[in-house]
């Protein structure tokens, strides 16, 4: 069975545990520079959902 490492909604970007901390720990320890990428990421998602409407 397939793992689902992350769920898109409108508002919300939900990230499986063991890939977020992989992320703060890939940017040594930097979980603000994290956040900063996960919120481009969400954003990103939404301008391309917004266009394809």
């Amino acid at each position: 069975m397939s793992k689902q490492r992350m769920i898109v909604t409108d508002d919300q970007l939900l990230i499986d545990m063991d890939l977020l901390f992989n992320a703060i720990r890939e940017a040594n320890g930097d979980w603000k520079q994290v956040e900063a990428e996960m919120k481009a990421y969400l954003d990103a998602i939404k301008h391309m959902a917004a266009q394809s409407k």
